[in-house]
């Protein structure tokens, strides 16, 4: 048992990048992003057609990351300037949209599941330690470190710097920053086009481990929204430990014969639970509220 646990927080650190990645596009331009795997996708494939192409991997990272930076970039552009003074929910739809597009898109490109894997470089896959029969690769503790250091540094950023309070005034009153001053279609770019930058290093990070095929790795998205949903879609700490409490379940999900080959659907499992969870909330408190 507890060998499975260790052998889901390998995966619980790629997880809650994930979840970040979304709460961070919802924190700060109002968008449910359901695009952000497929875009790590397409940067990370990118890279990897280079590599097969004879291209050095140093040299094809660069390209791969703003590949996925320049198409987080247009995808926002396209929310910002003709959805822009619409509601959560259009913005969401609009999204889930783009999701399928690129998703069609990726897939007619590299190919599918049985037909479009390929290697990916393993720079950190090196074992650091065992524990019983699980091995613990340098990935697992590269990918809890980068959340660990974005979880502290997004919060100091947000609340010690006049950037961190402009983001803050354009999450919460988007026209009311315009007026002053506050270069808001500008600014959300700049998170379009970082959040890209990141979901594309964090999909190379993973990508070995998961047979590095386009479908598998756009289809992150579901367990990045599972483990958003755990930090309510705000919280960047309770984030981080939704991501490595949804690796322990899959760990534990795996350990288990009867249900291990059911271990994709506990993301969701979480988001269906969840959503009951807040529904019940919302019916008790209307019931006492009259």
């Amino acid at each position: 048992m507890v060998n499975s646990v260790i052998a889901g927080l390998t995966s619980g650190g790629v997880y809650a990048l994930l979840g970040l990645c979304v709460v961070l596009t919802y924190r700060l331009v109002a968008v449910v992003n359901f695009t952000m795997a497929a875009v790590g996708a397409m940067g990370a494939f990118v890279m990897v057609s280079l590599t097969d192409a004879g291209v050095s991997a140093w040299l094809a990272l660069p390209v791969g990351v703003a590949a996925g930076a320049a198409l987080s970039a247009a995808l926002g552009a396209v929310l910002v300037r003709w959805f822009g003074g619409h509601g959560q929910n259009t913005k969401a739809a609009v999204s889930v949209a783009l999701y399928v597009a690129l998703m069609a898109v990726g897939l007619r490109l590299f190919g599918s599941t049985t037909t479009g894997a390929h290697s990916f470089p393993r720079p950190f896959d090196a074992p650091v330690f065992s524990a019983g029969s699980v091995v613990v690769p340098q990935s697992a503790l590269v990918s809890l470190a980068f959340a660990v250091l974005i979880t502290a540094g997004v919060g100091l950023v947000l609340h010690r710097t006049r950037v961190g309070l402009r983001l803050q005034a354009l999450s919460e009153q988007p026209s009311t920053a315009q007026v002053v001053g506050i270069a808001a279609p500008r600014l959300a770019l700049v998170v379009w086009v970082v959040i890209g930058a990141v979901t594309t290093l964090v999909i190379l990070l993973v990508a070995p481990r998961l047979g590095g095929d386009f479908s598998t790795l756009g289809k992150l998205i579901n367990t990045a929204l599972a483990v958003a949903m755990l930090g309510a879609f705000r919280s960047l700490p309770l984030t981080l430990a939704g991501g490595l409490v949804l690796g322990c379940l899959e760990g534990l999900s795996a350990a288990v014969e009867a249900v291990q080959q059911y271990q994709g659907v506990v993301p969701f499992l979480v988001i269906v639970v969840l959503l009951w969870w807040r529904s019940r909330h919302e019916v008790w408190d209307t019931a006492h509220s009259r």
